[in-house]
């Protein structure tokens, strides 16, 4: 390139930056963790590094707040991102699309943290736990089709003769896309609407063949399901945070088997046992109730007392009525008697039969000051007896000597 036409720093590095984007497509990085930073926007931004190299990255909000967990400096993580050039430092970096923690400590770290949050929101709350049916018609199976789990339990069910019919929603019960295929199944049953209880795990295996029962959609799809269920994942040392969402824990798929069948020999020496309690409940209540009828029988009284008896307290109450009215309307009169006499001695015709009068224009206006009115002016006068007509001759106003009162300049 002519040194007459160089490139600007914006121009090389696009340039740069387009190179990079073109020649790297997507891919995976293994690292540690540091400098990790939680920006109040929502993005995180880090460093990733191993013993000779490090390289910067960010997790922009949306991807970061799928994760499940909250990375932390010195986790060790599997990152899949896309190489670009931060143009206004001119620094290459990952843009980080999605993030895995790796190693059992990184591993369970992520989980505990996802424990503690999903707790937190009450997930694992007891009271919300719904109970199992006593006899269920239908259990659903969420398992795979190929897998232990579905062989045990259909083996219990058929050695104890329970009858119950048994719907598999097939699902990948480990490996990346096991939890959205679990979610899928369980969806499914709850579509279909004929399950009465639900039996969600699989078999024995390695804790991280087992991880998908921990996974974030799976533990709240299990929450949020309408029909109760049953976790029952690994062996009955494994434990997985569907198991503590799930409304009751088996051990093994076996014993969840167990707990929501009964054996045939069961259900009929329960209901033997049932028979003969009825049949005893049945003779004690029968002889309660003679006893009580032959006693009821003994105190029973001719309906002729009891219509007399009747007849009498209606005449009691029917005096007690009349009385109680008697006295209320002597003590009403009276006391309007009373009232009436107030009212009139505070009335204006009582101050007109003392004597008064009241004086007013011929427009209506009260006089109650000399200065209201003029001399030669007409004025109604009222007293007890009727309206007198009179004509202003002199006021007190009308005899003040002009300029009285005012000082002098």
């Amino acid at each position: 390139m002519d040194r007459s036409t160089p490139l600007s720093v914006t121009d090389l590095t696009r340039q740069i930056k387009g190179i990079l984007e073109n020649v790297f497509p997507p891919l995976w990085v293994e690292g540690e963790l540091s400098d990790f930073s939680a920006a109040s926007s929502g993005h995180y931004y880090f460093t990733v590094k191993d013993g000779n190299c490090q390289i910067r990255a960010v997790m922009f909000r949306r991807e970061a707040g799928r994760l499940p967990f909250l990375p932390e400096d010195g986790m060790s993580v599997l990152l899949l991102g896309r190489l670009t050039v931060y143009e206004a430092r001119g620094n290459y970096q990952l843009i980080v699309d999605d993030m895995e923690p790796r190693g059992l400590g990184a591993i369970m770290q992520a989980l505990e943290q996802l424990r503690v949050r999903l707790q937190a929101e009450g997930l694992f709350d007891a009271d919300r736990k719904k109970d199992l049916p006593a006899f269920p018609t239908c259990v659903g199976v969420v398992t795979s089709s190929t897998g232990a789990a579905i062989r045990d339990i259909t083996k219990v069910l058929r050695d104890r003769a329970a009858p119950v019919r048994v719907l598999l929603s097939p699902a990948l019960v480990q490996g990346k896309e096991a939890p959205d295929s679990i979610v899928t199944a369980l969806e499914v049953l709850i579509e279909h609407g004929k399950a009465d209880v639900i039996i969600i795990g699989r078999g024995g295996g390695s804790f991280e063949d087992l991880l998908a029962f921990s996974d974030e959609k799976v533990v709240r799809a299990v929450a949020a399901c309408p029909i109760p269920i049953v976790s029952a994942v690994g062996h009955e040392i494994d434990i997985s945070l569907c198991d503590l969402a799930a409304d009751l824990r088996a051990p093994t798929p076996s014993a969840a088997a167990e707990m929501i069948s009964e054996s045939r020999e069961g259900l009929l020496a329960g209901l033997q046992y049932m028979t003969s309690r009825l049949v005893a409940a049945a003779r004690l209540a029968t002889g309660e109730a003679k006893s009580r009828m032959a006693v009821v029988g003994s105190r029973l009284t001719h309906p002729r007392h009891l219509l007399e008896q009747g007849k009498m307290r209606l005449d009691d109450l029917s005096f007690r009525l009349v009385s109680h009215t008697r006295a209320r309307l002597t003590g009403s009169r009276s006391e309007l008697k009373n009232l009436s006499g107030l009212l009139h001695s505070l009335g204006p015709q009582a101050v007109l039969d003392r004597g008064y009068a009241v004086v007013s224009t011929v427009d209506g206006v009260l006089v109650r000051d000399p200065k209201q009115v003029e001399p030669g002016e007409v004025l109604d006068v009222r007293v007890a007896a009727g309206r007198i007509g009179v004509t202003v001759r002199d006021s007190d106003s009308a005899r003040r000597p002009k300029g009285a009162g005012r000082k002098k300049k």
